[in-house]
């Protein structure tokens, strides 16, 4: 219905975010820099944390659209909370890595290797 009425061609609201309808305010583009700058320089972990609604995913899935997957690995791990287990262990999932019965100091090895 509102589509019609204010001329859109897509929903702009959605469950699901959309890197399509990004808005790149000051902390937005000060975030994706950093992001972009975890990538080139190969740091081994980039956090992005805000509050619910704020557009981490978004910005997220906006640099996934961005580069070439083929010459980089990313895993990605949402929605983690402290009672879930280890970090490292989530690290090994996001990547396929073997991960069940060793131990934190042989998998943060391996997530390294």
């Amino acid at each position: 219905m509102y589509l019609s009425h204010f001329g859109l061609k897509e929903k702009p609201f959605s469950l699901i975010p959309d890197p399509n309808f990004l808005h790149f305010s000051g902390k937005h583009t000060a975030a994706y820099s950093l992001l972009e700058y975890g990538l080139h320089e190969q740091s081994g972990l980039t956090v992005i944390t805000g509050e619910v609604g704020s557009g981490k995913t978004t910005l997220l899935r906006h640099l996934l659209n961005s580069i070439n997957q083929d010459t980089l690995t990313i895993g990605l791990i949402n929605n983690t909370h402290e009672s879930l287990g280890d970090l490292t262990q989530w690290v090994a999932l996001a990547f396929n890595l073997p991960h069940e019965g060793k131990d934190k100091v042989t998998l943060y090895k391996e997530v390294q290797d």
